[in-house]
């Protein structure tokens, strides 16, 4: 029963970070482009951002770089680890660690997008934080 029951787990874990890694990345590559290309113009255009408010998003999410990518290492490198250990029948123990790893790096995955759109509120008109909360990620 437990085997089953961390082999479930294991199984929503990519799901899960497969979810929070597209946030991210969404978000990064949002803010890496130009205001007129790819993801960041259709963000600017579902929003109506003017190009300050799309300047000062892109500086926000530029001071948080070093950070969003420290903790995307780490997380890949747990995921790695934690998919080794349930695929070489590693200790439940240490797969139980393992998770509780991974998933307290989740939470600070989710910390820190949190963190970004309490930044970026200030920046955006009401009816803009209306939007975003809307359609979310959606936009990108």
């Amino acid at each position: 029963m437990l085997r089953t029951r961390s082999q479930r787990l294991v199984a929503l874990i990519p799901g899960s970070i497969l979810a929070v890694t597209l946030a991210a990345g969404a978000v990064e590559t949002a803010n890496a482009a130009g205001p007129s290309s790819g993801h960041a113009g259709r963000f600017q255009e579902a929003l109506g951002l003017t190009d300050d408010q799309m300047n000062s998003i892109r500086q926000l999410f530029a001071e948080r770089a070093a950070d969003r990518k420290q903790l995307s290492q780490s997380l890949r490198q747990a995921q790695s680890e934690l998919r080794q250990l349930a695929l070489s029948g590693g200790d439940p123990a240490a797969l139980q660690t393992k998770q509780a790893e991974v998933a307290q790096l989740l939470n600070q995955s989710v910390a820190m997008r949190v963190e970004s759109l309490q930044a970026i509120a200030p920046i955006l008109t009401p009816d803009q934080r209306e939007k975003l909360a809307q359609i979310g990620l959606k936009a990108w």
